[in-house]
């Protein structure tokens, strides 16, 4: 088979996925048999010494993911503010990710601290009341950003061509069948870097932890993210506050991702297959 991994990155499928017994039945005849199935885990990031949120995640990529979700929460906003990170494994419970981070960082996280245990996508989790919940007023550990002035563009043939290298390089996912990605394409839709997750937003905070770990050689300006996923809001907002102007999907955005991505500069393309796409916010960045 031909070796699809991208360069540079670790090729480490062992321990993405685990081989199970199952039973197959076709046309009514049953038949003992084996499959390969997505790895699962608790995973727990505690931030000098106190854990402050319980994700299910893949074991895989987990310093990125520490990273991207400290930045996609507001918790950190440069790399430089987490000074160590130590994956600790306890067998049949899950994992620990500590992070060492800066005495400014984590008086601001205990300020926002809020419980978000196994969360599945709500991105306004813990904000107290409707009155709370204003695009434009949302706090900073929430994820706001500054409007995106970027000159990126890209044409619709490079997109597509994105979407395409994706499925290519999706490693778990072609064994698994059930994992997300999220990859950093160049203006000619080049897959530059992918992660990949059960969780679209975990995909996501990896692939932004990569980026702002590597920020020599993923410059905001010089290419985009494409998902494997419908564009949530909580997507368009760790995306916009990571200062990437133009997030693809393969599906439908939601409204709100819509207006967010609206006010706040970000390029949204949404139904990117079959040869055809929609933008639904600053179409200026598609261009021919």
């Amino acid at each position: 088979m031909e070796n699809t991994s991208l360069p540079n990155e670790p090729n480490t499928p062992e321990i993405g996925y685990s081989q199970v017994a199952i039973v197959r039945a076709k046309d009514n005849h049953f038949s003992a048999s084996e499959d390969f199935v997505a790895n699962e885990v608790p995973v727990a990031l505690v931030f000098n010494g106190i854990s402050h949120a319980v994700m299910l995640a893949s074991p895989l990529d987990l310093v990125d993911f520490a990273i991207g979700f400290s930045f996609s929460e507001g918790i950190i906003n440069q790399r430089s503010e987490v000074y160590e990170i130590e994956e600790i494994h306890h067998p049949e419970l899950g994992i620990e990710v500590h992070l060492t981070i800066s005495t400014a960082c984590f008086m601001r996280l205990k300020e926002h601290r809020r419980s978000l245990v196994g969360r599945t996508g709500c991105g306004i989790c813990g904000i107290e009341s409707l009155t709370s919940f204003e695009t434009n007023n949302l706090p900073q550990q929430m994820g706001t950003s500054e409007l995106i002035d970027s000159p990126f563009a890209i044409s619709q043939a490079a997109l597509l061509n994105g979407f395409n290298e994706l499925q290519q390089v999706q490693a778990i996912n072609r064994i698994t069948g059930s994992m997300h990605a999220a990859a950093w394409i160049n203006a000619a839709g080049k897959v530059l870097l992918v992660r990949e997750d059960l969780g679209r937003h975990n995909a996501l905070d990896k692939l932004i932890g990569a980026i702002k770990s590597d920020p020599a050689s993923y410059h905001p300006n010089s290419g985009c993210v494409i998902m494997t996923s419908r564009a949530s809001y909580e997507l368009a907002q760790k995306t916009a506050r990571a200062g990437f102007a133009l997030l693809a999907t393969i599906s439908a955005p939601t409204s709100l991702a819509i207006k967010h991505a609206d006010q706040h500069g970000l390029t949204l393309v949404g139904f990117v297959r079959k040869g055809s796409l929609v933008v639904y916010a600053h179409p200026e960045r598609v261009i021919s």
